[in-house]
Parts: C-alpha cells; sequence; structure tokens
C-alpha cells in the first residue's frame, strides 16, 4: 500500500501550525510603548470648575483665564514654554 503525499503535507503544515499557535500563546504580550503625546493632558482644576458651570462659565473672569491659557498651551505646540512666552510679545 502507498502513502498519500498530499496527507503527509496536511500533517506536517497542521502540526507546524500548532507549534507556531502553541509558541505564540507561550509568549508574553508585546505593547507598543506609550509616549507622552499619546497621553491625554490632564484638566486643571480649573478647567474642571469651569465645564461644571455650563454656560455661566462664560462669564467668570477665572474661567476665562484658564480657558486663555489652554488656548495659548495648545496653539504653542510642541515648544517649550520659555519660547512661547517670547513669541507673544
Amino acid at each position: 500500500m502507498r502513502a498519500n503525499p498530499m496527507g503527509a503535507a496536511t500533517a506536517v503544515i497542521t502540526i507546524a501550525a500548532l507549534a507556531a499557535a502553541a509558541l505564540a500563546a507561550s509568549a508574553p504580550p508585546r505593547h507598543a510603548p506609550q509616549s507622552a503625546a499619546a497621553a491625554p493632558p490632564p484638566v486643571s482644576s480649573a478647567l474642571a470648575r469651569c465645564r461644571t458651570l455650563g454656560e455661566a462659565g462664560g462669564a467668570d473672569p477665572t474661567c476665562q483665564a484658564a480657558w486663555a491659557d489652554q488656548r495659548r498651551r495648545f496653539f504653542a505646540g510642541p515648544t517649550t514654554t520659555a519660547s512661547a512666552g517670547s513669541a507673544e510679545r
């Protein structure tokens, strides 16, 4: 009786796939490193308070100052605060 070459090839491929799956399952998970740019910026307590005020926050001087500071930092981009301060002059 003659062996089926397709059956042998199927068995070898199946064993190789099972071995690869076992190795992948036993390896520790690889996570992408988290960069500082990917993390959301912390919300200041003043901005959090202004958010709870709703429309009344628009007339609050503390909220106006906090929003102005937030806009300045947002539009300054990745520059340092020293160079951002000199650009406003």
